[in-house]
């Protein structure tokens, strides 16, 4: 088996190597998404308000 000739310390360091090339990307990408969701909202917010504008104009 491959674990037995490897030292304690050598698996801990190859399963934070692990955590952090999968799971903090994850976390990132969450928290960009989230955020651009916000930023979509105020987008629509304001053709929400030029289109108010332009049909009071009519």
């Amino acid at each position: 088996m491959i674990i037995r000739g490897m030292s304690v310390p050598l698996i801990i360091a190859c399963v934070v190597i692990i955590f952090a090339l999968i799971i903090l990307p994850l976390i990132i990408s969450f928290k960009a998404e989230k955020k651009n969701k916000n930023e979509w909202d105020k987008i629509k917010e304001y053709g929400n308000k030029i289109n108010e504008k332009t049909r009071e104009k009519y």
